[in-house]
């Protein structure tokens, strides 16, 4: 049974951003929040935790590479997350107020949609926003918990059989020895746990800032999409408009090309501020599933299924900005298809020559534009492809 914040019931303008407000808010990351000192001090604490763990890791996987390779891309297929992790928390930070911005300009937008078909599919999206971003937190969350849970299931076969518990952390991390030791090993434990989470809501939240936006913005452009095709159907029984009915069409459609551009603008505004977020994502995701798989080759038992986990969660992450940047591309193409088959050639010259204007610019679809491609299906296609060649590869090396 659903939980009841995933159902189409939940009160809708609640779901708007609710799931990257709920993680990004544990770690003191929400562009929305109020900044005091004591929100200050928890982000610098999460940020330094996720800084010096990056460090950690990283340090632990190359000691490693000349001994044992499997010890090392245990350390190693993570480490590339949290780095991924610390880059997303990094440009919220510094992006903050833009953020603020976009996230209360798009909110003021879409609560003046209120028309019975917009409002229907204003509601598809926002509960598709919620319920994919709880997806990847379902997903992130069961594959930091399971790296814990594997330490903790070793150890206590370790111990069934006699030997000695290692005193190691669930993230294969590089520390003093005496932070390994009792009394403290538990705090240190406890605060790699949390490292694992940190960066699991920083994922999170970028993730799901990305995708909504996307949907949102799609909500905003089958708005337009509404407006035109209403605003351009002609009466059968008055086929020719009036000189007066000509007048208000011709200041009405004023309005929705300035709303078309304000939606362009927006795009090219959420570009701006995710282009380090994203660009970074798509250049180690193929990565991070190829090093997966390899992980699921060299280990067995748990470690199967922890690496599993992993590579849903990271595959979860390539959908969702694939997905959003399909779903903005569809509701442009949408918008030029509807306002050519709408009945704009029964109106004046002016009024037809600014639907052709709006049409040609339809057609150029809106992208989130980062270097080198753009999230779409087809990206996430070769992606795959790309994965699939570095599985094959580290199979024959096997």
């Amino acid at each position: 049974m659903w939980p009841r914040f995933l159902s189409s019931s939940y009160p809708m303008e609640r779901h708007y951003f609710l799931v990257p407000k709920f993680a990004l808010s544990l770690i003191g990351f929400y562009p929305e929040q109020k900044l005091t000192w004591a929100l200050r001090a928890w982000s610098f604490f999460n940020f330094f935790i996720l800084t010096y763990g990056c460090y950690a890791e990283a340090a632990y996987g190359i000691q490693q590479i000349p001994n044992n390779i499997a010890l090392a891309l245990d350390a190693l297929c993570p480490v590339a997350s949290s780095i991924l992790s610390l880059l997303k928390m990094l440009a919220i930070w510094w992006y903050r107020e833009e953020f603020k911005w976009l996230i209360q300009r798009i909110r003021k937008l879409t609560e003046q949609q209120q028309s019975e078909r917009k409002l229907g599919s204003k509601r598809h999206c926002y509960t598709l926003a919620t319920r994919l971003t709880t997806l990847l937190l379902f997903c992130g969350f069961c594959t930091s918990t399971s790296y814990s849970v594997r330490h903790l299931l070793d150890n206590i076969l370790r111990h069934s059989h006699g030997k000695d518990w290692v005193y190691e952390t669930p993230f294969k991390m590089i520390f003093p020895d005496p932070l390994l030791r009792l009394p403290l090993y538990p705090l240190i434990y406890a605060l790699v746990h949390w490292h694992g989470y940190i960066t699991v809501v920083c994922f999170v939240g970028a993730d799901g800032f990305f995708l909504g936006f996307c949907l949102y913005l799609t909500v905003l452009l089958h708005a337009l999409r509404d407006d035109v095709c209403e605003l351009l159907a002609v009466d059968s029984i008055q086929l020719v408009p009036t000189p007066l009915e000509e007048t208000r069409i011709v200041r009405k459609m004023e309005r929705l090309v300035d709303r078309h551009n304000e939606v362009a603008d927006l795009t090219e505004r959420l570009s701006g501020v995710m282009v380090e977020i994203t660009l970074g994502h798509f250049v180690t995701s193929s990565l991070i599933i190829g090093s997966s798989v390899v992980d699921m080759l060299l280990f067995s038992g748990v470690g199967i299924i922890v690496y599993v986990v992993y590579t849903c969660a990271v595959f979860t992450e390539i959908l969702l900005y694939c997905l959003g940047g399909t779903y903005v591309m569809e509701a442009c193409s949408d918008l030029a298809r509807s306002a050519f088959s709408s009945h704009w050639y029964g109106h004046s010259v002016r009024v037809q020559k600014m639907t052709l204007l709006l049409i040609t610019r339809a057609q150029r679809v809106l992208i989130i534009k980062i270097p080198f491609f753009s999230p779409s299906l087809e990206t996430l296609t070769s992606i795959l492809r790309f994965t699939g060649s570095l599985i094959a590869l580290a199979k024959s090396v096997i």
